[in-house]
């Protein structure tokens, strides 16, 4: 029997237009096995990074 182990990459930063917003995590993209409850992240200012405290997506606000 193999015995499988987790890695952990580094999240990858995901960019956001102002035409995003508001913008809520999971999105539509995401893979229906790593859903959670739907939580609004409050990007305002360009160039701010967020990241999501359910999965750790990490959003930035693009100018």
């Amino acid at each position: 029997m193999t015995k499988a182990t987790a890695t952990a990459s580094a999240p990858q930063v995901i960019e956001i237009s102002r035409k995003q917003l508001p913008l809520s995590c999971p999105n539509a993209g995401t893979n229906p096995a790593a859903l959670h409850p739907r939580v609004f992240i409050p990007l305002k200012k360009s160039g701010e990074r967020i990241s999501c405290p359910y999965c750790g997506a990490e959003y930035q606000l693009k100018e």
